[in-house]
């Protein structure tokens, strides 16, 4: 069954454009128009993940994650206009998981759900590729095995665990927030100049020419993805 995910906004515009995006990338998508109607919504349908905006009249963000915790909702994702520091960890502290400053890219909104659902592991990992291989690099993630053109590629943990990340998120954006996360965890230091550094290593190892990369490719500002191969296979 596909992902549930539950909107809900005082906006129908943004409703429907988040819809939209969501339905794109295969999710189920229910939306709600105010806090009320989308505890009626969650409590019927329990949603694997909810995105709440904070500013709505009546019941705000802030009592809408509050309740949807208690209804036992794994995932909530807050959004806001709001960029104070004050909203973000009241947000936190009321339940939820994370929060999305307004207006925000694409990518970096759907990268943020991935994140949420593997997180809570509302994911099913089944669905993930274990193998790259286009005939030129291959990529081995159960073997723990890289080659390019046939050619065994020594990495090292830390290479080996970034590259798997893109491999699990094959042809979409990570954002460079979730890779530091995923790679060195919130307290391992690691800043934008370090995630650099390491695909630098990466490209120089699998890349034919680094500089014009066919495989690791950067979307400026925002993070990195590994190009989609022609022949994406899974081990049983």
């Amino acid at each position: 069954m596909p992902t549930k995910i539950l909107l809900i906004d005082d906006d129908p515009t943004i409703l429907q454009l988040l819809k939209l995006f969501l339905e794109n990338e295969g999710y189920q998508v229910l939306v709600a128009e105010s806090g009320s109607a989308g505890l009626e919504v969650a409590a019927r349908q329990m949603p694997d993940l909810v995105i709440v905006d904070l500013i709505m009249p009546v019941l705000d963000g802030f009592e809408t994650c509050r309740r949807l915790r208690e209804l036992g909702i794994q995932s909530i994702l807050m959004m806001s206009h709001r960029h104070d520091e004050r909203s973000v960890i009241r947000s936190l502290e009321m339940g939820a998981d994370d929060y999305l400053r307004k207006p925000f890219a694409v990518p970096i909104f759907l990268a943020k759900i991935r994140t949420l659902l593997r997180r809570n592991g509302q994911t099913d990992d089944s669905e993930m590729p274990l193998v790259y291989d286009d005939g030129q690099l291959l990529i081995d993630l159960e073997r723990r095995h890289v080659a390019v053109r046939g050619e065994f590629v020594q990495l090292t943990p830390t290479e080996f665990r970034l590259l798997s990340i893109l491999l699990r998120n094959v042809g979409r954006v990570v954002t460079h927030d979730e890779l530091i996360r995923e790679v060195w965890g919130t307290e391992g230091g690691a800043t934008i100049a370090s995630l650099k550094v390491y695909i630098h290593y990466l490209r120089n190892k699998i890349e034919d020419h680094p500089k014009k990369p066919r495989y690791l490719l950067a979307e400026w500002g925002i993070g990195y993805r590994l190009r989609e191969p022609k022949m994406l296979t899974q081990l049983a």
